[in-house]
């Protein structure tokens, strides 16, 4: 992830987990380093099996996974180093906010005042000073969004494991989440987000990691991945103020191979859409059109995963 190659927090190496009959992941290599990483993909493409599997509470059916530059899952220094948020409402109703981070915090050896004094901290800075002993089954579902962030970022992880972790949050909340996302990278942790909403890990992690049907079908910074996105498009929607009028101006001037319009845009098809892009601005000037916006199909989540699944079929 860096030029100068920490070592890595997690490795998956050729890893497929099964379920029966069902493959959730197959043949996964990847490696992970300090950092914000955002683990993107649509429902069912794999995401919260392969966070179960670097959680350490699955194993793989075949392949290996390994922590920390080398640990295996049954290592006892993988202890405390690991932080998990699930998606899931797994909760304990009964208990307050304040005792549910209390026992954790205590399990992972801090003494007792240490972890009372710790826990109320990490409440507090999520907003729930006044919440801290309601019974956690009586709280919204944000508040309990909140109590689970809370508990992974309570004590310092080197692996923190967040499944869809800005579910039911306001934009208050989501803004502290981040904040606590970017101090645990400051420290030197690598922070995995689990999203489907693409605009949502973009705008807060630097590297991306890219599933599809339990497959890997692309991992890199966000430049890298945009760039593979780019080369692999072959149409391109331009809104206009004359979609016709600038199509025409297209049409003399790259190897178009198909023009369709509708409202305010043209979508332009061709073999080689970078010789449209070096088109487009002399066909702009040429017939005076108004250009509002320009992208290519697959900019958004859906058509992103169009284009780079046919490289994992």
């Amino acid at each position: 992830m860096t030029p100068s190659n920490p070592p890595s927090v997690l490795m998956l190496r050729r890893v497929t987990r099964q379920f029966g009959a069902r493959v959730a992941l197959l043949d996964v290599t990847v490696e992970l380093q300090p950092g914000l990483v955002g683990l993107l993909g649509p429902n069912g493409a794999g995401k919260t099996t392969l966070l179960r599997l670097a959680a350490g509470l699955l194993a793989p059916s075949s392949g290996e996974v390994r922590w920390l530059d080398g640990l295996k899952r049954d290592d006892p220094r993988l202890d405390n180093r690991i932080a998990y948020v699930p998606d899931g409402e797994l909760l304990p109703p009964r208990e307050t906010p304040l005792e549910f981070c209390t026992v954790l915090l205590r399990a992972s050896g801090l003494d007792a005042l240490a972890a009372e004094t710790r826990a109320k901290a990490v409440l507090g800075r999520l907003g729930l000073d006044s919440q801290r002993d309601t019974p956690m089954g009586q709280l919204s579902r944000g508040q309990r969004q909140r109590v689970k962030l809370a508990q992974a970022f309570a004590l310092p992880a080197s692996l923190v494991l967040l499944d869809e972790p800005l579910n039911a949050l306001d934009p208050v909340w989501r803004l502290e989440a981040a904040a606590l996302m970017h101090e645990a990278v400051a420290a030197g942790a690598c922070v995995v987000l689990s999203s489907h909403i693409l605009e949502e890990v973009e705008s807060l992690t630097s590297w991306l990691v890219l599933l599809f049907r339990g497959r890997l079908v692309a991992a890199g910074t966000l430049r890298e991945i945009h760039e593979l996105l780019h080369n692999r498009a072959n149409a391109l929607r331009i809104q206009c103020s004359d979609p016709r009028a600038l199509g025409r101006e297209l049409l003399g001037r790259a190897p178009v191979g198909l023009l369709r319009f509708q409202d305010d845009e043209v979508t332009v098809q061709a073999p080689d859409i970078a010789t449209v892009y070096r088109a487009l601005p002399s066909a702009v000037v040429a017939s005076g059109v108004r250009v509002t916006q320009v992208a290519t199909d697959g900019d958004d989540l859906v058509g992103l995963f169009k284009t780079l699944s046919g490289e994992v079929r």
